[in-house]
């Protein structure tokens, strides 16, 4: 009995803390009013307690992340902050070890005998599982971007076509491509031009940056492809054209590839629903036939 108290106060410390760390208490409207004519540090002042636990967690996480280019990558690719990653997991990782410890004492309450080493063995299983399933998580997002910036970078490329055969340079056709759509992607592929614009380099040093940061091979394609563009002078419009087909062409295979292994899926589940059904009619004959 001592042992499941004390271990139900540790399941359920943690569970406020990690409660108080999601979502912490609201402060008065008065002393945010006042705060805003006191000079201090605005930085720690921003700063929410679940920020400073997200960023406190995110340091320490990091120091024993495995890949950390990769992960970087998926979570810019995503938009989402190492804070907000840190969180998640530390949820998750409560959530797996509390999960046996509440068994246990459900065990516990019905009068069954469970040794506490098996609980917490148990607890250590499932919390290290459970705190991987936010990376699982992220890499599937981080897939599914990537996939739409193909789609959308097929199109902007198809608006760089046109605006080049109606006259426009390639910076400006470029730039004015960017501006047409509305898509995360266009977006930033509309900001990182911008920004070259305004530090005077060229577009395709820009866009091979972006296209590392997102983890996109089609950018640093295209980036390598604009820069011989500009160094050698070769044929734009009709590389372009090629290049915005090969894009389509890719995501066709893939998305008939995807239908496919949906389909191989399916198949599992009918055969076991037609060996149910032959089981079902075959067990009264079975049956007549073990009796007699």
């Amino acid at each position: 009995m001592t042992i499941g108290l004390a271990m139900g106060m540790m399941f359920g410390l943690g569970l406020t803390v990690a409660l108080w760390g999601l979502f912490p208490p609201r402060e008065p409207l008065h002393t945010r009013l006042r705060e805003l004519g006191q000079p201090s540090d605005l930085t720690n002042r921003s700063k929410s307690r679940r920020e400073r636990i997200g960023h406190a967690a995110a340091q320490s996480i990091g120091r024993l992340a495995f890949r950390k280019q990769r992960l970087e990558r998926d979570l810019r690719a995503v938009g989402q902050s190492p804070e907000a990653l840190a969180l998640a997991k530390l949820g998750m990782l409560v959530l797996g070890m509390g999960l046996p410890v509440g068994a246990w004492i459900v065990t516990w309450l019905a009068r069954t005998w469970v040794s506490p080493a098996v609980v917490v063995l148990a607890s250590v299983v499932t919390g290290g599982l459970f705190f991987f399933v936010p990376d699982l998580s992220l890499r599937e997002r981080a897939r599914k971007r990537r996939r739409e910036l193909r789609n959308q970078l097929s199109a902007y490329l198809d608006l760089v076509d046109l605006l080049l055969s109606g006259g426009s340079g390639i910076e400006r056709a470029l730039t004015d491509a960017a501006d047409q759509g509305t898509a995360w992607g266009f977006a930033e592929i509309q900001k990182t031009l911008r920004q070259a614009q305004l530090a005077n380099e060229p577009s395709w040093t820009a866009l091979a940056r972006l296209g590392g940061d997102l983890g996109s091979s089609e950018l640093e394609e295209l980036a390598a492809w604009l820069m011989l563009a500009g160094i050698s002078g070769s044929r734009v419009r009709s590389s372009l054209h090629v290049k915005a087909r090969g894009l389509r062409e890719r995501a066709l295979n893939e998305a008939e590839t995807e239908a496919q292994q949906a389909t191989e899926h399916m198949s599992l589940p009918v055969v076991l629903m037609f060996s149910g059904f032959l089981g079902l009619i075959g067990y009264p004959a079975i049956a007549a036939i073990l009796s007699s």
